[in-house]
């Protein structure tokens, strides 16, 4: 069965099992025909309903490698972009992701994909969408301070705008870009995790000191 035909019945917990495993036959047997074809169908037929099963099933593929791999991905990250405007947020919060994997190798594209997260942002479209968006611009401000001086408005954004249970994500993505902010940005930032050092989640508590203790060695 082709890859194709694998995403197209591509459904439920199905759908996760069958990305991990074409993911892994990328990683582990260097399959790299798999990870081509699921770059092209992460935006296929971007507007069809119908279609949004192999679109999301392609993009987990796509992520999962970017992650342990963003050197495979980066050079293709341009055929990526269209991705960001699909219907489905599965699709865009594995993309948005992957720009984040890959910013440091690809940042002229990875900084076109601010618009998006800029969309994100304002309609806050459930955690996983935030959160992915929160960890891109985490990344992407951790390249250098002028990087970080275009995407902090937006994480400042982000925080204003916080849905239940996205301090994690916005502490994780703070924590990432903190050397590169000016001294009133830091403050900022450490304003956040002070809010958040006593949580009832160990997580949070956890995110929140680590960035705290940027301050003491600052």
């Amino acid at each position: 069965m082709s890859i194709f035909e694998q995403l197209s019945n591509n459904k439920g917990n199905i759908s996760s099992a069958l990305g991990k495993a074409l993911a892994q036959k990328v990683l582990q047997e260097n399959q790299m025909d798999i990870l081509l074809e699921c770059i092209d169908l992460a935006s296929y037929q971007a507007l069809a309903t119908a279609s949004r099963h192999i679109r999301s099933g392609a993009a987990k593929v796509v992520e999962i490698v970017a992650e342990k791999q963003p050197g495979w991905v980066a050079p293709q990250l341009d055929k990526l972009l269209p991705a960001l405007s699909v219907q489905e947020p599965q699709t865009r919060w594995a993309i948005i992701r992957v720009m984040g994997f890959c910013a440091c190798l690809n940042k002229s594209v990875a900084l076109q994909a601010i618009a998006f997260a800029e969309k994100y942002i304002e309609d806050k479209q459930g955690l996983c969408l935030a959160s992915s968006t929160d960890l891109f611009l985490g990344d992407l401000g951790a390249i250098s301070r002028e990087d970080a001086q275009k995407v902090f408005p937006l994480l400042e954004q982000s925080i204003e705008s916080s849905i239940e249970n996205e301090q994690d994500w916005l502490l994780e993505a703070s924590y990432k870009l903190f050397g590169n902010l000016d001294q009133s940005e830091q403050a900022e930032v450490l304003q956040f995790a002070q809010r958040w050092q006593y949580s009832s989640r160990k997580t949070t508590q956890q995110r929140a000191r680590r960035i705290l203790e940027l301050k003491e060695n600052r």
